[in-house]
């Protein structure tokens, strides 16, 4: 853009009544500015866009005080474009988030497909350089479109079904007064190993949380990887090394290329030749120094960050235990395997585990028959050794209505406790086969939030594969002290809610 001064020559000299007309004018503007109360300011700034309010707060100390005022609770802001020019698209959504006061923590942007070196570009020209960023390709996105708020969902897979893809892009940014946010990505290089992998992620997340915070680990990470069979191993290792009450949440394999910039980068750092990268992360640390917005302990709030899983699977009431065993790796690992059923002496083909399932399944209609060949069945996967215990499950509509019932129950009793707690923003990890075809009816994965927080301005993603940390205690565990942690979910949501606790 242009430099508003060369857009229009002024005259060399000025008339000299209009001068003096202009000077008068504009010492009565200044001194309308410096007689205005707090409480009108407020009201003033209060309805600038973003850009504005940033140049407001420089004015002086006094208009530095009043912004801090405003932006002394955090904030959480989605908004969705399926504009078929990217470009326009970009804008709409950077223009929504935009549109009211707010300093960028953090941005992530999710699109259908495209060039995401190109999205961060335009993300990074908005937004400045000192806001790490994560753009990733996503199989389905949801959300409130910017233009009018309506209620949208890209369902998976359904990008290419018409002969011009259908885009769709949405945006999420987060301000979060008393806490420093930055991306940690983990890289891997030719021949190197999943574990050296991820202890240096590890590493990499503990260094930056020792310098900024007075905590061992963060409070939150929200984890974005790609197309690779390496995140699994490295989500294992991080979420083996966390503490239990840092909040893991995410979506374990993307669909595509996955880019990121950390603070104070002017642009995405291009990988070396023999490098990928397996996954980046946002990681969300509390800030060691009380930040500016909070002007004394009276006003200071907490922020939290919480997750909740809405399960939609259930067992089989067969279980076996692994005869022999063959791992593939090809893109993603894979299991092929025959087993014996527990008890038993005789080793099942994989078309004869397929047909055990099927006759305890009989008019069960979320049951799809897996494809097998004669001599094994095929598990998405490694881990499973011989001689190892497993059951199979399948989707279960009633287990995932109950569930979503249960997640909305929790949503709404945040707000009901003693204190003050507000729900300021939300995101939900859907799995890609729960739309709506699974439930029967559109936004079911969204349920818990319009029934909660209608005016909530969330987004989503359709995930293959949710990350969510979770435990779960089975089946005839019950009487014992050890559980069962997992941090990896299929037809599942999980969804990851920020909330303020005022301690006025």
């Amino acid at each position: 853009m242009a430099d508003v001064s060369q857009t229009k020559e002024m005259p060399k000299e000025m008339p000299k009544g209009n001068s003096e007309k202009s000077k008068k004018t504009d010492m009565a503007d200044m001194a309308f500015i410096e007689s205005m109360n707090d409480d009108l300011l407020h009201n003033i700034l209060l309805r600038l866009p973003a850009q504005s309010f940033g140049s407001a707060s420089c004015v002086s100390r006094s208009w530095n005080c009043v912004c801090n005022r405003i932006l002394s609770r955090p904030k959480m802001i989605s908004a969705f474009s399926r504009n078929p020019d990217k470009l326009r698209a970009g804008e709409e959504v950077l223009d929504k988030v935009l549109s009211e006061p707010i300093r960028p923590d953090f941005v992530i942007a999710n699109i259908s497909y495209g060039n995401v070196e190109e999205t961060l570009r335009q993300i990074t020209k908005r937004v400045g350089s000192r806001v790490p960023v994560i753009v990733s390709l996503v199989a389905g996105i949801l959300g409130k479109e910017a233009r009018n708020e309506k209620l949208v969902e890209i369902n998976p897979y359904a990008v290419y079904v018409s002969p011009v893809p259908n885009f769709a892009i949405l945006l999420t940014i987060g301000y979060l007064p008393g806490f420093k946010v930055d991306v940690i990505p983990a890289i891997q290089a030719i021949g190197e190993s999943e574990a050296t992998v991820g202890d240096k992620f590890v590493m990499d997340i503990r260094n930056f949380v020792s310098v900024v915070s007075d905590h061992t680990a963060p409070a939150c990470l929200i984890l974005f990887g790609e197309d690779t069979h390496a995140t699994e191993p490295i989500i294992q290792k991080l979420d083996y090394d966390m503490p239990a009450e840092t909040i893991i949440v995410g979506e374990l394999k993307g669909q595509g290329d996955l880019v990121h910039k950390r603070a104070n980068e002017s642009r995405c750092v291009q990988l070396q030749r023999d490098e990928s990268r397996v996954l980046a992360g946002l990681v969300f640390a509390r800030d060691r120094h009380r930040p500016i917005p909070f002007l004394n302990e009276a006003e200071a709030g907490r922020i939290q960050f919480h997750a909740a899983i809405s399960g939609g699977m259930s067992p089989v009431d067969l279980r076996y235990k692994a005869a022999n065993v063959i791992l593939t790796l090809y893109r993603w690992p894979a299991t092929l395997l025959n087993a014996k059923r527990r008890g038993e002496a005789e080793v099942l083909n994989g078309e004869q585990i397929l047909e055990n399932i099927e006759e305890t399944l009989v008019g069960n209609p979320s049951w799809e028959n897996e494809p097998a060949d004669e001599q094994y069945l095929t598990v998405d996967g490694a881990g499973i050794r011989t001689g190892d215990c497993f059951q199979v499950y399948f989707p279960d509509l009633k287990v995932a209505e109950a569930s979503l019932a249960a997640v909305s129950s929790q949503l709404r009793n945040l707000e009901s406790k003693p204190n003050k707690t507000e729900v300021v923003g939300g995101f939900v990890f859907a799995g890609s086969g729960r739309g709506d075809s699974f439930f029967g009816r559109p936004n079911a994965n969204i349920s818990p939030f319009l029934e909660n927080f209608p005016e909530l301005p969330f987004g989503g993603i359709s995930c293959n594969g949710q990350i969510g940390r979770s435990f779960f205690v089975e089946e005839g565990e019950e009487n014992k002290e050890s559980s069962i942690r997992r941090c990896f979910h299929s037809y599942s949501s999980v969804y990851f809610i920020v909330s303020y606790t005022s301690q006025c």
